[in-house]
């Protein structure tokens, strides 16, 4: 097994299930697929940030960042406890990870400094431990290795999914 891969998906792969989509990308199960999404935090506490210098976080607590990127999988949904959170607004997702929709993804953003990347507690159980995400455009899809994706992006792991 790789640690990454990319895959060019076809046009219309948004239009498919799941399941045919785990087929273009030769994945072996449909936990394995995930989407990576934009989150304001309404409970963000501004002066907080000040002393950092960063606008949107606080470097001595991800837990008060203004936007959190979650990468969560496909057959779960963010659960109700994390009602805080709402889906970023697409221009503004777009203005911070320089990603449109569909395409977004951990790697790469434009704004690394006031986003904290959380991924699902559950993913660490996908077997095998190899997980697609958005490669950066809505036809290109990223797939790696779990513990090189968690490593990589420094990604705070927190149960903030549920089954659907």
């Amino acid at each position: 097994c790789y640690s990454s891969e990319w895959k060019l998906c076809p046009p219309e792969y948004y239009e498919l299930g799941l399941d045919e989509r785990r087929g273009i990308l030769g994945a072996q199960s449909t936990s394995q697929l995930c989407k990576a999404c934009l989150f304001e935090n309404k409970n963000f506490v501004e002066e907080e940030t000040r002393a950092s210098g960063k606008e949107g976080t606080c470097s001595s607590d991800p837990t008060n960042s203004r936007y959190y990127l979650i990468v969560i999988q496909y057959v779960e949904s963010k659960t109700r406890y994390f009602s805080d959170l709402r889906l970023a607004p697409e221009e503004i997702s777009e203005k911070l990870t320089g990603y449109g929709h569909n395409g977004v993804s951990p790697f790469g953003m434009l704004d690394t400094g006031s986003i904290a990347v959380v991924a699902c507690e559950s993913i660490r159980s996908v077997r095998p431990a190899f997980v697609w995400m958005g490669g950066g455009h809505r036809d290109w899809k990223l797939g790696m290795a779990v513990s090189e994706f968690l490593r990589g992006t420094n990604a705070i792991v927190l149960d903030v999914s549920e089954p659907r």
